[in-house]
């Protein structure tokens, strides 16, 4: 073959195979729509798409996120939702939402709240916290 390549059918080498094609395609699907805010109303919709591939369990994955926020004066609030884009036909689309709130106490610190509810709008439970970024 040229350039020195061998073709060879042992497990290790179609796993690796596999592992490659599996990268190449989360590094291409995976991406990150930036939120749109409209005007100077602080909100803002956006999206994000996930795709990836486990190899312990051989399972490809592939979510679209959906998400819409309102932010002003350091309090911020977020909603969104994951549907399974290869399960669509399946009919379960709506798999329940997650809502999270915050505050800006300064620059880099910021107080929080987490919480999600399934597709029966059941809530589980509150995370509330403080996250320090720098």
């Amino acid at each position: 073959m040229p350039f020195g390549i061998s073709v060879n059918n042992n497990k290790k080498e179609k796993k690796m195979k596999n592992v490659l094609i599996a990268g190449a395609v989360a590094a291409i699907t995976a991406t990150h729509i930036s939120a749109a805010e409209i005007g100077s109303t602080g909100i803002s919709i956006g999206a994000k798409l996930d795709g990836n591939y486990t190899t312990g369990v051989e399972e490809w994955s592939i979510d679209f996120v959906p998400e819409a926020g309102f932010s002003k004066w350091g309090i911020d609030f977020k909603g969104s939702t994951t549907i399974d884009v290869i399960e669509l036909n399946d009919g379960d689309i709506f798999q329940g939402l997650d809502l999270e709130a915050g505050y800006s106490i300064v620059e880099g610190l910021r107080a929080y709240g987490e919480v999600s509810a399934d597709a029966d709008l059941e809530f589980g439970d509150i995370t509330m916290g403080v996250s320090f970024s720098f």
